[in-house]
């Protein structure tokens, strides 16, 4: 028969919140756990790259063990998974968390921002050039993640193009997704030939012109960046 509240099988009322404080601290405990993992990994594979980058030294630095890494992650390549997403989600905040969505101007200088910080991190530019061609294969186990990546950045673009134009910004007969893909476009294959020559390219320089230009043949008023 169904316990009902009231009968003294049931737990006593005060005694109901005490399980939720300690399943929550748990959560919390793990989630806490998984972004000092997350940051440690993060840190390595920029700095060595992911096959010089072990689960001993990230485990050391994240105050944990390999062991622990692997119930969280599954594996280290799964946490490079973890890492990816993170700085995905870290690279949309800085591009469209903070600026006006309909200023297109905003928008792209926030791009050349996100670009200058990227550089700081030289070894997971390498790492996502390297993977962001082997993933074309859809065996590869980072390709799921790539076309999602893919979907989103360029799909957030374009929102932010829309608005831009639906305030008047751009001229009435631009196409906000084509010029989105575009723009991704250009910054990842930049990526990739900044990774080939080993940082001689100038990158910056290059993705600005661009940006520049672009932004001289989109807008109603036919200026530029600055």
């Amino acid at each position: 028969m169904e316990n009902r509240p009231d009968t003294p099988e049931a737990p006593r009322p005060a005694e109901r919140p005490k399980r939720r404080r300690r399943s929550t601290g748990t959560y919390a405990a793990a989630d806490s756990r998984r972004a000092a993992i997350i940051e440690a990994a993060t840190l390595h594979f920029a700095r060595a790259g992911y096959l010089s980058s072990s689960l001993a030294k990230i485990a050391a630095d994240a105050g944990t063990s390999a062991t622990v890494i692997v119930h969280h992650f599954g594996s280290k390549e799964k946490l490079l998974m973890a890492v990816l997403v993170a700085r995905e989600e870290r690279n949309y905040l800085r591009v469209h968390g903070a600026v006006p969505h309909d200023d297109v101007r905003e928008q792209f200088r926030a791009v050349l921002a996100l670009a200058a910080h990227n550089l700081t991190e030289p070894g997971l530019i390498e790492l996502f050039a390297k993977l962001s061609v082997e993933a074309t294969d859809p065996a590869h186990p980072a390709h799921a993640f790539f076309v999602t990546r893919n979907e989103g950045a360029a799909g957030a673009l374009a929102a932010s193009l829309r608005a831009a134009l639906a305030a008047g910004q751009l001229k009435p007969d631009i196409d906000p997704d084509q010029i989105a893909r575009e723009i991704l476009a250009v910054s990842d294959g930049l990526q990739v030939q900044w990774a080939i020559s080993r940082g001689r390219l100038d990158f910056l320089a290059d993705y600005r012109a661009y940006l520049d230009r672009l932004t001289r043949a989109l807008t109603a008023d036919g200026h530029g960046l600055d």
